[in-house]
């Protein structure tokens, strides 16, 4: 959204936005890591405790339907969005965070100590607790106290409470999973490019926590992600093409 309010771009979603509303009419899911104020994000919701939605992965219906008003209202019009300026900060949170988690996988490709008999299944069981801890603390940095308040108050509480039953936090839990994996391929697979969208692809894998199937054209990452991850869960994985064809049995 964040370049849509150039021209071209603009008429380009105005045409799209009817179809946009109909396709999306089940349900908008929660962001993942960070929300804006008035919306919490589905991590932010499940590790804070007293949170009164915790587990909730979708947008409340008053909340989408006003997003909805005002997404019409701007195309509309010639005016601003304003909401597309308040929520820079967590566009620029979110990218602070891709380049920290690059930088990691950088470190770990160089220093190649990976076995090569070493498992996914044995990698994930050494370094699920560590994983849990980095992203807590990498997640509660200063900056993020007006975005992540859960997240910035008490990150090894947070943690303990994440540790005594993981459970209870699904979707951060799965985030931790495929966290490890993006460590796991760059060190595994030292002559592939690094995915450098594997946070986006990750975060849209978490919500597999709620739903049975997933429809996507990446056969890159996030496959191989799903396949490590939630394929055990019978979770299923379409190519556009291959539902077409499942719904075609129906």
């Amino acid at each position: 959204m964040a370049d849509s309010a150039r021209p071209g771009r603009k008429n380009k979603l105005k045409l799209q936005w009817p179809f946009l509303q109909s396709i999306c009419n089940g349900g908008w899911f929660r962001p993942l890591l960070f929300g804006p104020p008035n919306l919490k994000s589905v991590c932010d919701e499940e590790l804070d405790e007293s949170a009164k939605d915790r587990g909730w992965a979708l947008v409340p219906s008053p909340y989408r339907s006003d997003v909805e008003a005002k997404v019409t209202r701007f195309l509309e019009g010639s005016g601003p969005l304003p909401e597309l300026i308040s929520s820079r900060p967590i566009y620029d949170q979110i990218a602070q965070i891709k380049k920290q988690n690059i930088v990691t996988r950088f470190k770990l490709r160089s220093e190649q100590d990976l076995p090569e008999d070493v498992t996914f299944a044995q990698y994930h069981q050494a370094n699920f607790f560590d994983a849990a801890r980095l992203l807590i603390h990498r997640l509660r940095h200063p900056d993020q106290a007006q975005i992540s308040p859960a997240l910035f108050d008490q990150p090894d509480a947070t943690f303990d409470a994440w540790k005594r039953d993981c459970t209870k936090f699904p979707h951060f839990t799965a985030f931790v999973g495929f966290f490890i994996y993006s460590l796991y391929d760059a060190e595994k697979n030292q002559n592939s490019p690094l995915d450098r969208n594997w946070q986006g692809d990750a975060e849209q894998l978490c919500f597999l926590v709620d739903v049975d199937a997933m429809v996507s054209s990446d056969l890159r990452f996030m496959k191989e992600a799903f396949e490590a991850l939630w394929q055990p869960s019978q979770k299923h994985f379409f190519t556009p093409e291959e539902f077409v064809a499942f719904l075609s049995q129906l």
